[in-house]
């Protein structure tokens, strides 16, 4: 992220910083969100610096107005489709009257690691980052799976996080727990001195650490049939919209997310069956 503020700030002064300069950032970074969220750092590295070694002047960050929040998720055939071709199916014949696939054969390459992250992200919605960091055993570098107490832990051992990019644990529904029980077991083997070795990360390539799964989340996107703004990110906002669809209780479904009660019924409660009920049913 600084590595990109730093590419157009970089030979510039403090006192030089405008509220138009930032304007031309946004306008040249062409994302008013990533702008956003870019110039946030620069304002928190500007900060941070103020207050270690106190400057003279502290320039005012303008940062771009802040977006609508996503609405796109995906329904429960859409995932099954998802998950279909991480599994190496690819369709065979579509319905006529949507041009969707209805009839498949497993003929395909298949992503076991992508059916993994797909299965997190929907069961748990937490951030892409985060999941790429899950590993079997408690840690410093990312968070792990607590297979025994049930219990996702987002965050690493003592790992400090921002106010909002909360790595709140959450609770394993019982249908994901099965699928991390046997992906655990497939990634331990026993050595030559008859000891048992898991793999590090539960989401993993040949167990090696993903960083980089865009490029087989597209293909398997494309062999789903689904647009270019179903993107890792959108598990998240799925569960989330499951969970208020299935009305469960805005502070749980708030706390299972790692986000505010105010910030799930902003974005969500309107997928709740009980929204604005009482309202509409006043007179």
């Amino acid at each position: 992220m600084l590595d990109r503020v730093n590419e157009f700030f970089g030979e510039m002064m403090l006192t030089e910083l405008r509220g138009q300069t930032f304007r031309d950032y946004a306008a040249d970074r062409g994302s008013k969100g990533g702008a956003r969220r870019d110039l946030e750092a620069l304002r928190a590295a500007i900060n941070h610096y103020h207050a270690e070694e106190t400057l003279d002047m502290v320039p005012k960050v303008t940062l771009p107005e802040k977006g609508e929040p996503r609405q796109s998720w995906l329904t429960r055939s859409e995932i099954a489709k998802l998950l279909l071709a991480a599994m190496g199916w690819v369709p065979v014949s579509c319905d006529v009257a949507t041009q969707q696939p209805n009839r498949w054969k497993r003929t395909g390459w298949r992503n076991p690691h992508l059916v993994r992250l797909i299965m997190v992200g929907l069961y748990t919605g937490t951030r892409l980052t985060a999941i790429l960091n899950l590993q079997w055993m408690a840690n410093t570098t990312g968070g792990h799976i607590d297979l025994d107490r049930g219990v996702i832990y987002r965050k690493a051992q003592g790992e400090r996080t921002m106010h909002n990019k909360r790595k709140t644990p959450v609770k394993i529904p019982p249908r994901l727990l099965r699928f991390l029980r046997y992906w655990h077991k497939r990634d331990t083997t026993i050595d030559e001195r008859g000891r048992s070795v898991t793999l590090r990360y539960a989401v993993h390539y040949g167990g090696e650490k993903i960083t980089k799964p865009h490029k087989a989340f597209r293909s398997i996107r494309a062999t789903a049939g689904l647009g270019d703004d179903i993107t890792p990110h959108v598990l998240r906002h799925t569960r989330a919209t499951w969970l208020a669809q299935a009305g469960v209780e805005v502070e749980q479904a708030a706390a299972s997310l790692g986000m505010t009660a105010e910030e799930f019924e902003r974005t969500y409660a309107h997928a709740s069956p009980d929204f604005q009920q009482q309202a509409a049913n006043a007179f």
